[in-house]
């Protein structure tokens, strides 16, 4: 759900604009138009003409033909980056004020100090940044993705609360917050800004929009469709609190959600949206490219991994001397992945790495301990060890059974993962065989 900003900075535009700085903006705007795209070179120039012009005028009195629309961006192709959800923002336009801004909670800057350190934390400040609409539409269009403008049935007030309070919320002071992928980014953001102006004449449905409850997990699932290895990875890294189903409210966390929620929401009796049109027209969707050729995938190269495994075993059995290199390999993969694992649910902020589960079986100590596996003086440390690592796989069937039943859903994701638990389980019952 990255907005066009992502990688510009974090200040907020006030237009209009003047003098030299509007003209180098309007030089680069039709640059871009010929080129269709913008380096970030180009777009970094074109950001700072605009905070060299931006006038901080306090919020407008809009006037009866002022129209405030929520505006949808379809997904993109980079899931880490966000992207790969789509993206919300809240577009108002004014003509007799001069006004077309484009409000967005997506923003955030390399600038940042420690910023990798941060965005692996979960701390990266995001930020509301205000851009004219005129230079949005072209940038998405350029990146093939389609736009829907709903144009929202606000009374006068409503307009003007709403109004008021994106401005408040992008000035310096209050335009800074934090980021939760679930529960707090650039969609939530607009859904709770509408209750704020429009108070308890907003009336959101209150069903599953597809009619069906999901947790936070399934919902993020069916943009990965076409992306194994982000599916993969993504259900690996997320902990139990992803498995909680979302209320109708919280399901709104993706853009498209909080597009037909919008649909079917009321204000004051009425539709709160009173039109929809297309703003940009692609008819390409990112989410049916798949990122990777199948042969590549997670499922297939694990396929191949329980077939190695079992070969190895069969042919180990049959073997005098056994060697254990193949253990040290698999063991430390896991081990470190398991490192991770647990980083990410005890040293970050993300609010849904935390209570992982595949830390059980994706034991870190299987690194270093790995390399003991061949040591004949520590032969029956080693057996205790074995036999407490088969004993963790079994806690964790056991965690994603009953997990599941509280739930209601399916706790055991990622299902490529069990592919991995079987390798282990299938070289266990070996090592324990051989230490005995």
């Amino acid at each position: 759900m990255k907005s066009l900003l992502s990688y510009q900075g974090n200040r907020s535009f006030q237009f209009p604009v003047s003098s030299l700085g509007f003209a180098v903006s309007e030089l680069l705007f039709l640059s871009y138009r010929r080129r269709r795209y913008l380096t970030p070179s180009v777009f970094s120039l074109f950001a700072v003409c605009c905070l060299l012009t931006a006038s901080t005028l306090s919020a407008q009195t809009l006037t009866k033909e002022a129209k405030i629309s929520l505006v949808t961006i379809a997904p993109g192709n980079s899931v880490f980056e966000g992207s790969g959800f789509g993206h919300s923002s809240l577009w108002v336009s004014d003509p007799a004020n001069g006004i077309n801004k484009n409000y967005n909670y997506g923003t955030f800057t390399f600038q940042t100090g420690n910023f990798l350190l941060k965005f692996v934390q979960g701390t990266l400040p995001y930020t509301i940044s205000v851009i004219p609409m005129e230079y949005v539409v072209p940038h998405y269009e350029a990146e093939r993705r389609d736009m829907t403008e709903q144009v929202l049935n606000l009374s006068q007030m409503q307009k003007q609360r709403l109004y008021d309070f994106l401005e408040n919320n992008a000035l310096p002071q209050n335009r800074e917050y934090q980021y939760r992928f679930f529960f707090d980014n650039c969609s939530t953001r607009l859904r709770d800004a509408l209750t704020a102006a429009c108070g308890d004449s907003l009336v959101y449905y209150n069903k599953p929009i597809e009619g069906e409850a999901k947790s936070f997990r399934e919902w993020m699932n069916d943009y990965l469709v076409e992306k194994p290895w982000e599916r993969f990875l993504m259900n690996l890294a997320l902990g139990l609190p992803s498995d909680d189903v979302a209320t109708p409210m919280q399901e709104m966390y993706l853009p498209y959600n909080l597009m037909h929620h919008f649909d079917k929401a009321k204000v004051g009796g009425k539709p709160l949206v009173s039109a929809t049109q297309p703003l940009v027209v692609t008819n390409f969707s990112h989410m049916a490219q798949r990122s990777q050729p199948w042969y590549l995938s997670p499922l297939f190269l694990l396929i191949l991994l329980v077939l190695g495994t079992i070969w190895h075993t069969r042919r180990q059995q049959q073997q005098v001397k056994i060697g254990y290199t193949f253990d040290k390999i698999l063991f430390t993969v896991v081990g470190l992945m398991g490192w991770v694992l647990f980083g990410l649910a005890t040293a970050t902020n993300h609010g849904v790495t935390a209570w992982n589960p595949h830390i059980l079986w994706m034991l870190p100590l299987h690194l270093p301990l790995a390399f003991f596996f061949a040591s004949v003086q520590q032969g029956g440390w080693v057996l205790k060890y074995l036999q407490i690592t088969f004993g963790l796989v079994g806690l964790y069937l056991l965690i994603v059974a009953v997990g599941s039943v509280i739930k209601g859903s399916f706790v055991g994701m990622p299902v490529e993962a069990w592919l991995l638990i079987f390798c282990l389980v299938h070289r266990l019952f070996f090592l324990l065989k051989t230490k005995r």
